[in-house]
């Protein structure tokens, strides 16, 4: 057995501090304060994941979070995810629109194909549409090629524009996935911000050779697949671990003066079945009921933010 090769180690970017130039370190009690419409502490962004899983998705070099569990074709697989985009997503729409809540849809660009009357009926309730790449079988890593990424990323993008216009300017790589070009190819398509990354609770700015994108936090660790599809929890954990955290950032935001952002990952293929759903609608009715928030989309959360930190 040999051992790890030299360069196992190396890369172009190794040097004391984060090792790139994508943003500049920032620690949040040292950030400028901000401040939210009507003076609210907390802003609050309900994400909907809506992928389309094929059933020949690669295994290779990692399988999706929530991807195939069976040998092809598992139509099992395939039909327990694609109830959500039939069945659960418009029970987490109705939720939403009983308490006049926005959401932001982070959509596979061929399900625009696929479900035109979903796609009338998203933009019938006002739903903010981000590509979430073409399906959840096409992942970004360092084993595509440039061309072919960058064939993925404007292909996606097409197909969502074609449909819901230059609305569309938020990305959300699948199964925030990501080689070393993707923010740039991204930013080249003329998006103004991302969700991969998870290392914050507020907006950033990135950089990259082809201009700025805003980089929104999407909570792994609050995410409802990882909870109810990889750990296994029941759905009042997933709600109570919500509740929770919209206390401690609503806490923070009044000692501070500073205002909080909550974005809530929701799957409807989880979320949206028939068990689950009221522990959804108690979570909302937990938020509403703390009061001094600001419902907003990504796209309105990140524009408010960047025109108070636009350096």
């Amino acid at each position: 057995m040999k051992g790890l090769p030299e360069d196992y180690l190396h890369y172009p970017a190794r040097r004391r501090g984060m090792d790139h130039d994508i943003y500049p370190f920032r620690a949040l009690p040292a950030a400028k304060p901000v401040s939210w419409p009507k003076g609210a502490r907390v802003a609050v962004c309900i994400a909907v994941h809506m992928g389309h899983f094929p059933m020949d998705m690669p295994l290779k070099p990692f399988i999706a979070p929530g991807g195939m569990e069976r040998p092809y074709p598992s139509y099992w697989d395939y039909t327990l995810r694609d109830y959500g985009n039939r069945i659960g997503v418009y029970r987490v729409m109705n939720s939403l629109a009983a308490r006049g809540l926005p959401a932001t849809a982070l959509l596979s660009a061929v399900l625009a194909h696929r479900y035109p009357v979903l796609m009338d009926d998203l933009a019938a309730a006002n739903w903010e549409i981000a590509c979430a790449g073409f399906d959840m079988g096409r992942l970004h890593h360092s084993g595509v090629p440039l061309d072919e990424e960058r064939a993925t990323v404007q292909e996606a993008s097409g197909i969502l524009r074609a449909r819901f216009g230059a609305a569309v300017r938020g990305w959300h790589s699948p199964a925030h996935s990501e080689s070393s070009h993707t923010l740039r190819l991204v930013a080249e398509a003329g998006y103004s911000f991302t969700t991969g990354w998870a290392n914050d609770d507020m907006p950033y700015v990135m950089t990259t050779d082809a201009g700025k994108l805003i980089s929104m936090p999407l909570s792994q660790d609050l995410s409802d697949q990882r909870m109810l599809h990889q750990q296994h929890l029941s759905a009042e954990d997933f709600t109570s671990a919500i509740l929770t955290a919209h206390e401690t950032l609503d806490r923070e935001a009044e000692v501070t003066g500073s205002g909080r952002l909550l974005v809530v990952p929701v799957t409807p293929w989880l979320m949206g079945v028939p068990h689950r759903i009221r522990a959804f609608n108690a979570m909302l009715d937990g938020i509403l009921a703390r009061g001094s928030i600001w419902p907003a989309t990504m796209g309105q959360i990140a524009d408010h933010w960047y025109a108070q930190n636009p350096d």
